[in-house]
């Protein structure tokens, strides 16, 4: 099971536990549990978010949750109303583009360095991160696939040494993974991303730094599309729906 949201199961030695660590702890308790409760769709893109459901959830005070959402209102996953408390942020098929749009940026900038400081040991940790994805591709866990290509994605980038670039697309994988995987789960994933995958290591092994700057492009590309084509199938879905809704009444 992946709900886990607290380190004690019973809560008198929650009220123990509190005695004892500090609330920065309690702090980074909080904010790890929403982020899976977002990651898992525990709570949903534009549902107003209960703070003493969440403590209680997290066998926190409230505190510490409120804390963890502002954090998470800094990184644009969920928004404040004065008055009104805590959203999530909605889903949007622009920003949806634009993540895309500018992860090919800033991948494909990377390859250069890439084929610079690429040695032995980086190339296994990327071999072992698509086998980790081939593994989850077998077993048609989707969550665990969202995990896995973002840990290839961010083990290839991580050869190049830009620890600003790197943040940047941890900023952009998290706003995918805590407010769209849902989406991305119900939407599913190409049955050719594997071998795009596997083509990208590919011309990682033979330093082929232009084909390599297609490929990855061509696949964040692909996906982009994919999900884009996703978005539009389920709007028009829900129109529908609605509409025939109306009709009966």
């Amino acid at each position: 099971m992946h709900k886990k949201y607290s380190s004690e199961g019973k809560n008198a030695k929650a009220d123990r536990s509190r005695k004892t660590i500090g609330n920065s702890d309690l702090d980074h308790h909080a904010y790890q549990g929403i982020r899976q409760m977002l990651f898992y769709n525990e709570i949903t893109p534009g549902q107003k978010i209960k703070y003493q459901d969440l403590a209680d959830r997290l066998e926190v005070s409230i505190t510490p949750v409120i804390h963890a959402l502002k954090w998470l209102e800094f990184r644009g996953i969920v928004r404040h109303e004065t008055n009104k408390g805590y959203y999530i942020n909605e889903v949007s098929s622009q920003e949806i583009v634009e993540i895309y749009d500018t992860r090919i940026l800033i991948e494909v900038s990377l390859v250069p360095d890439i084929m610079r400081n690429l040695n032995g040991k980086g190339l296994q940790r990327l071999e072992k991160t698509l086998e980790e994805f081939k593994q989850a591709v077998d077993e048609e866990n989707y969550y665990k696939r969202l995990m896995t290509d973002m840990k290839f994605h961010l083990t290839l980038a991580s050869i190049a040494k830009h620890r600003i670039q790197l943040k940047m697309l941890q900023e952009l994988f998290d706003l995918l993974l805590l407010k769209y995987s849902r989406n991305l789960v119900l939407l599913g994933i190409m049955d050719s991303s594997q071998q795009e995958h596997f083509q990208i290591l590919e011309d990682v092994q033979n330093k082929n730094a232009s084909k390599l700057q297609k490929t990855i492009a061509d696949h964040l590309k692909n996906v982009k599309e994919h999900i884009s084509e996703g978005f539009k199938r389920m709007f028009v879905s829900k129109r529908e729906s609605v509409a025939d809704f109306y009709s009966f009444q």
